[in-house]
């Protein structure tokens, strides 16, 4: 960790009242061929048990998976909040360590454009082998991970030409993924939600960190004295930059000590 990002961290921790909030494929766990393999490493896995210990501290978790698996994989600690699906979905980890979430409200309209979405893309992937379609509560995404890329490539552009152009459905370009939801809604749109219904109570800071392109939306809406960690490589519009979710998990036992 360099020293301006602890000079930031240093000058965060001081705030009252922070929001912690982190992005969970890349930045807290491994990237994986298996997206039901994965966990967070031991050592940000405790240094989550003591953010969340803090009485000034909102821990959550912000990930395009649905709020469901993301409970089951991350075990967040009680009190952690939960933004599934970019945004569109929120639940809660109760005391008890089961998830409460928030209701859909999915419209007839969304869920006959859904169910067109998944037939479509299933479709494709016959074009693709290793190609598969990951079926969540508002969206269908497309994964190319495991396809040749060529064929991948080719997929992708069948999608995006086509699923990607029909009314109501918002496509959204990630790392070997493409995400066709039926809700408008980015990582910084939730960020934003979550800020503002905090800051009721008072200014809250916001520290967000994530690997993805989609975690760009988040980055872009923090402010002055927030604090952005990209994780790994790639343009972004995050201040800060962490080689890999190893080194997360040391600016997380960071934040931890300096919070006292």
């Amino acid at each position: 960790m360099n020293a301006e990002l602890n000079r930031a961290l240093e000058t965060f921790a001081a705030r009252d009242r922070v929001i912690v909030a982190l992005d969970f494929d890349g930045t807290l766990a491994e990237l994986a061929d298996d997206p039901q393999s994965v966990s967070v490493l031991p050592h940000s896995a405790r240094a989550l048990t003591d953010l969340a210990d803090d009485d000034g501290v909102i821990l959550a978790l912000v990930s395009g998976r649905p709020t469901e698996e993301l409970g089951r994989l991350a075990a967040p600690p009680a009190g952690t909040v939960l933004i599934g699906s970019h945004g569109s979905e929120t639940a809660t980890i109760d005391e008890s360590g089961q998830l409460s979430a928030a209701d859909l409200g999915l419209t007839d309209a969304e869920r006959a454009t859904l169910s067109e979405l998944i037939t479509a893309l299933e479709d494709l992937t016959g074009h693709a082998p290793g190609a598969w379609v990951e079926i969540k509560p508002v969206a269908a995404v497309l994964h190319t991970r495991l396809a040749a890329r060529e064929q991948a490539d080719e997929v992708i552009s069948r999608a995006l030409d086509g699923p990607a152009t029909w009314s109501g459905v918002h496509a959204m370009k990630g790392k070997d993924v493409v995400e066709f939801s039926v809700r408008s809604m980015t990582k910084g749109d939730a960020l934003a939600d979550l800020r503002d219904g905090f800051a009721a109570d008072g200014p809250v800071g916001v520290l967000f960190a994530g690997d993805d392109v989609t975690d760009e939306h988040g980055f872009e809406v923090l402010g002055d004295g927030d604090v952005g960690i990209k994780v790994g490589s790639g343009e972004t519009a995050a201040a800060h930059r962490v080689a890999d979710p190893e080194e997360i998990g040391r600016v997380l036992e960071a934040l931890v000590r300096l919070r006292g």
